[in-house]
């Protein structure tokens, strides 16, 4: 057995960190066997300025820096590919061609099944920003159902319910038939607010097939909720959960009785027929906020907390109802543990502004909205160019 001396003899505390798989690596040794093995997650990466950034600055490998800034020029993805993961004597000869195989037959699928793939990948790691730009190249290339539907839920991801209807629409056109278009078309009409539209799409479904009894009871009880009906939602809902008790729904009936300020009925209804979870705590906790006991909403996020106490969501929860309940030493307190755990997440750092305005540090406060418009500004540019 051959060992492979390091190519950085320095340590290193400092890591990149994937945006798909979220995998943090120390060295260049570990970024390009993340790569050999998940190739398809990390072609955004390595082409990424700030990947180069890292390996010249943080790992002193200003020559292989250099290396990597050339290979992203290369205009074949296979080769731009194989000549990263040859970059040093890490893999050999056996183990690149058999990826070579691989990613050449990759490369020969039709382009808008590459975009869409990517795009795919996107979506399930929570990047519907980045899916979209790489979808909208799939469709220049070929409009077909499984495309345009992604699309359009990429869409509603992004809460531009307009395009999700839009798209949704043009893939019912290719396919007039397909029930679960329609009421994936109706959610997004739904919300959309073309009212009459949803309607019409959920009573095709329901005409349709008798699989679907549950999800088409949801949707008209979201119908009529969306339309300010709210005691006409209640039925919907409840008939959909003694169907399926899906989180969804219960949820739902809880927020109904939530806006009509029946707040003990939208708790029993949780009680009922929810599954105690942190989503499920989650849930209490607003309800409590919203009829204004804060203590409670404490008293359930802590709850939480000793179960989970790794989730940032919570910390951020508690922060906020201390901020609300004035105890500003803990809201600084729980928003510092949100932040070691998720330091990047805007709702997190926004918090974290309010808190210290609430402190009298405008100057700390003023810094932080830059920071997080920065952050928003990047996010932004990236959804239009990145792909």
């Amino acid at each position: 057995m051959k060992l492979l001396p390091c190519i950085s003899q320095i340590q290193n505390n400092i890591p990149y960190r994937f945006s798909i798989t979220g995998t943090q690596v120390y060295s260049l040794e570990e970024a390009i066997y993340h790569t050999y093995h998940y190739w398809k997650q990390s072609v955004d990466d390595i082409s990424d300025p700030s990947f180069a950034s890292w390996v010249g600055e943080t790992l002193g490998l200003a020559s292989v820096a250099s290396k990597i800034k050339e290979i992203t020029e290369i205009d074949q993805f296979s080769e731009r590919m194989l000549a990263f993961l040859g970059l040093i004597d890490y893999f050999n000869d056996q183990a690149l061609n058999a990826l070579k195989l691989e990613l050449e037959q990759w490369e020969k699928r039709q382009e808008w099944e590459t975009y869409k793939e990517r795009a795919d990948n996107l979506v399930n790691s929570g990047r519907p920003d980045r899916a979209i730009a790489l979808y909208q190249r799939a469709v220049q290339y070929e409009e077909n159902v499984p495309l345009l539907n992604n699309l359009g839920i990429a869409y509603m991801q992004m809460e531009n319910y307009a395009e999700a209807s839009r798209y949704l629409g043009k893939a019912r056109e290719l396919d007039v038939d397909n029930w679960e278009l329609a009421l994936n078309h109706a959610e997004a009409l739904i919300l959309a607010k073309r009212f009459d539209d949803a309607a019409d799409a959920i009573q095709f479904a329901a005409t349709s097939t008798t699989e679907a009894e549950a999800i088409i009871l949801y949707l008209k009880g979201e119908l009529a909720l969306r339309m300010g009906q709210n005691a006409e939602a209640i039925p919907y809902f409840e008939k959909a959960i003694t169907i399926a008790a899906e989180r969804q729904y219960v949820f739902r009936l809880a927020d109904t009785y939530t806006r009509m300020r029946q707040y003990d009925k939208a708790l029993q209804a949780l009680r009922k027929h929810a599954t105690q979870s942190t989503a499920y705590s989650i849930k209490v906790a607003e309800i409590h906020e919203q009829s204004g006991n804060i203590d409670e909403a404490i008293a359930t996020i802590l709850s939480a907390i000793k179960l989970r106490s790794g989730l940032p969501d919570l910390w951020l929860m508690l922060a906020k109802y201390y901020r609300l309940n004035a105890d500003l030493i803990k809201a600084e307190e729980a928003i510092n543990k949100a932040l070691a755990l998720d330091s990047s997440n805007g709702m997190v750092q926004l918090e974290n502004a309010r808190i210290m305005k609430r402190l009298g540090n405008a100057k700390a406060y003023q810094l932080l909205l830059k920071d997080i418009l920065t952050e928003l500004k990047q996010q932004y540019r990236e959804a239009h160019i990145n792909g």
